[in-house]
């Protein structure tokens, strides 16, 4: 019997670029002499930069495949003499009782240029072929069915003629459209985090070929079934808020992607149970059900998807991270004793913009305010001057052991800084001594300030300010802000202000990204404090984060239990959503390693003890590059409990940085080495992260370039200190783990140019 397909349906061509492969044509027996404008002067080319591959038509003879191809390259100039491809047939079992529709695979041949065909190709030297299957259009016990959509992807490989190129044709084999393909992700929304399809793993640069090769039929292991693989994949390490179903899924179909919203209206066990663990946790114990047919029967559509986006979208759409606002009023410099105070007052508006009336006139006893701090530091042309900055808790979520309510703070509370005064509902508070001058950056009294905010505050349903112990209510975060003052008072001044050197924009390709308030959307306690055995005592002191052991020692991933938390994505992520600045306020040269660093993953006696604590050091700039690349001392293991599998090319800077703000010359000119604590008391538990004694250093830009070239992965696995590249370092005026006095200027920048940089990194 033979069937003749007509391809009614095109898509899916992609492209992949060779590099340094040159166009050749064939000219009187001379492959590659040119025509006019460079362009081929015959009518048939043997190579291409880019190869452009059609699938013509397709045929059913006695259960085998045939297609018909043509191929041409970047001048529109056919192709000849391709030898090496690969073919694959699959068919999508459509949606039934329950059940989702999925790729079944059918048969897959391959051609290579030394060891011939699976199958017959015919060249027909004009840039066209035909590629006829040797073996039959079945897998198992999945025969082919004509009734269903049909999918063939054609992979042209890699040679010294052409680049790799993959198409994919989805059909009826009637040539009727397809109502059905299984097109449900946008993968531009993978490439807000990913390079490239391609980079992620084998098998090509597009979705369709994960989802048509990692099918039911095929994968052994139901854990690679797509799209579960995907879900897997991304639990416990995505970079948004877990629960964050349309970080990746579409809220609507689209012409390009007709069953994006199958993620909550075809629920099934599989993809549920990909996030879900609904075999050990009662909540979710689906033992009862054998298959699929009655999930619709309590999980609705409409409910599935409220249950998971429905509080982040009526927090959006209410605009509940605007219901209070902390409008700076004034911030200055002010003497007293010879020393320099920051004086700064503020008021809290309403959606109106009026000010809000507060009892006693004293935020601290707002019983709506959750937490409110003003995070402050001094010196912004050098990445300031203190240590962690100087906070104003006018009330803290966070714990403190050491009060017991007979102060002005309740028992267990992070100490409150007390009312300076307060005028009408403007409230002024001072913090200091300020450090002004140092050793490292001389006289700053003429620089500037930086003070952002941290606002939690529980409301009612109609957005009613209510008290946080009040039952049912909601809570929330003012969006983060940014203010400068000099010593006179607030300013805008372009000069007054850190340049721009990462931005939310470009951290939130990867986090999410709230464009209307210019903040990211990472959920900085998805990780930190968790509820574990071993951070029970410093949980919510700080931002410690603690995992219990197994019985052997090691420690638990911290991935699954949060992962299976009955939750969708919150209704706001985090009271830390302006990742740039604000964080550096605390997160800056001058604040040595935590103690829960030192003592839970790195000692005096170790041998890379300096090396361990400088790449695992809390610096804005070195903790970045260093989480980003696994350098830290918590993540020295292969799958480790802290490694981050960063899903794009490390070397690119620009995907992180605004321009080329990764060259060294500001570092060389005004940098301020990380400071250390290498004597610490390790029985200390006030404040496991602030009870510092700083009596060593290292290098400024030493330390950043270090962030990420300080280890290399072992034959099992593990990340360790390579010992030549500090030796490099220090050869050019880099110090590690030493006095004050006996830091030199790096001469990094005489050979690291901002063009060296790029194209080491290739840029």
């Amino acid at each position: 019997m033979m069937k003749t397909i007509r391809l009614k349906k095109l898509g899916y061509l992609t492209l992949i670029s060779s590099l340094s492969l040159g166009l050749v044509a064939c000219s009187d027996g001379e492959d590659g002499k040119p025509g006019e404008n460079g362009k081929p002067s015959n009518n048939v080319s043997t190579q291409a930069n880019t190869l452009s591959i059609t699938i013509d038509n397709t045929s059913v003879i006695d259960n085998r495949l045939s297609i018909d191809f043509s191929a041409e390259n970047e001048y529109a100039v056919p192709v000849i003499k391709i030898a090496a491809l690969k073919v694959y047939a699959s068919q999508l079992q459509p949606q039934a009782e329950g059940e989702r529709s999925q790729w079944q695979t059918l048969a897959s041949e391959s051609c290579s240029e030394t060891k011939g065909c699976d199958g017959i190709l015919v060249d027909n030297l004009d840039g066209s072929y035909r590629y006829t299957m040797h073996a039959p259009l079945a897998q198992g016990e999945t025969s082919f069915n004509d009734d269903f959509t049909q999918r063939v992807q054609l992979n042209i490989l890699a040679s010294a003629a052409v680049p790799a190129t993959t198409t994919i044709v989805d059909f009826n084999t009637d040539g009727s459209d397809i109502e059905d393909n299984r097109s449900i992700i946008d993968a531009a929304n993978c490439l807000n985090c990913h390079d490239a399809i391609a980079d992620i793993k084998h098998g090509g640069d597009n979705l369709e070929s994960c989802a048509s090769c990692h099918t039911n039929n095929k994968m052994s292991d139901p854990g690679k079934v797509w799209p579960v693989l995907a879900h897997t994949a991304h639990i416990g390490v995505t970079p948004q808020a877990l629960g964050s179903c349309t970080a990746c899924h579409s809220k609507t179909v689209s012409e390009q992607q007709p069953q994006a919203i199958n993620w909550y209206q075809v629920p099934t066990r599989e993809t549920c149970s990909s996030c879900h663990d609904m075999s050990s946790n009662e909540v979710y114990n689906h033992d009862s059900q054998l298959d699929n047919s009655n999930c619709l029967t309590c999980h609705a559509p409409d409910r599935t998807y409220e249950v998971h986006m429905g509080n982040h979208e009526k927090a959006v759409t209410e605009d509940q991270r605007n219901i209070v606002n902390v409008d700076l009023r004034d911030a200055k410099l002010v003497q007293q004793g010879g020393q320099h105070f920051a004086e700064i007052s503020f008021t809290l508006l309403d959606k109106q913009g009026q000010e809000i009336a507060i009892t006693d006139n004293n935020p601290a006893n707002a019983d709506w305010i959750k937490n409110l701090q003003l995070y402050v530091n001094w010196g912004a042309s050098v990445d300031f001057t203190s240590s962690r900055g100087y906070t104003i808790y006018v009330k803290s979520n966070k714990k403190d052991i050491t009060q017991d309510g007979s102060g002005n703070t309740p028992a267990g509370e992070r100490e409150r800084t007390p009312l300076y005064r307060s005028e009408g509902n403007v409230y002024t508070y001072l913090m200091g001594p300020i450090v002004t001058q140092d050793q490292f950056s001389g006289d700053l009294i003429d620089d500037s300030g930086f003070i952002s905010n941290r606002l939690i505050y529980c409301f009612d349903e109609q957005q009613n300010l209510v008290s946080c112990d009040q039952a049912g209510h909601s809570k929330n975060a003012e969006a983060n802000k940014r203010w400068f003052f000099n010593k006179a008072g607030l300013t805008d001044a372009p000069e007054a202000k850190r340049p721009a050197i990462v931005s939310n924009k470009t951290c939130g390709s990867c986090h999410g990204y709230d464009e209307f308030n210019d903040n990211s959307e990472l959920a900085c306690r998805g990780c930190h404090a968790q509820v574990t055995d071993i951070n029970k005592e410093l949980a919510d002191t700080t931002c410690f984060s603690g995992h219990d052991h197994d019985e052997l020692g090691e420690h638990l991933r911290p991935f699954k239990p949060r992962a299976m938390a009955i939750k969708g994505q919150p209704a706001f992520l985090s009271s830390t959503a302006d990742i740039v600045d604000p964080c550096l306020a605390c997160h800056n040269p001058n604040t040595p390693p935590t103690q829960a660093i030192r003592e839970m993953h790195t000692k005096p006696s170790d041998w890379d003890y300096i090396e361990q604590l400088t790449v695992s050091h809390p610096d804005h700039k070195v903790w970045m590059h260093s989480l980003h690349t696994n350098q830290r001392v918590t993540q020295d293991r292969a799958n480790g409990v802290r490694n981050v599998e960063y899903p794009a090319d490390k070397a690119n800077c620009y995907r992180c940085h605004e321009g080329d703000t990764f060259g060294v010359d500001r570092l060389t000119a005004i940098g301020r080495p990380l400071a250390l604590d290498l004597d610490y008391n390790p029985d200390s538990r006030a404040h496991p992260a602030t009870d510092i004694s700083v009596d060593a250093y290292t290098s400024p830009v030493s330390a950043t370039c270090y962030a990420c070239h300080a280890k290399q992965p072992n034959s099992d696995g593990e990340m360790v200190i390579n010992k030549s590249v500090r030796a490099h370092m220090e050869q050019n005026g880099g110090r590690f783990g030493v006095s004050a006095n006996e830091l030199q200027v790096e001469s990094c920048a005489v050979c690291h140019s901002i063009d060296n940089l790029k194209q080491v990194h290739n840029l």
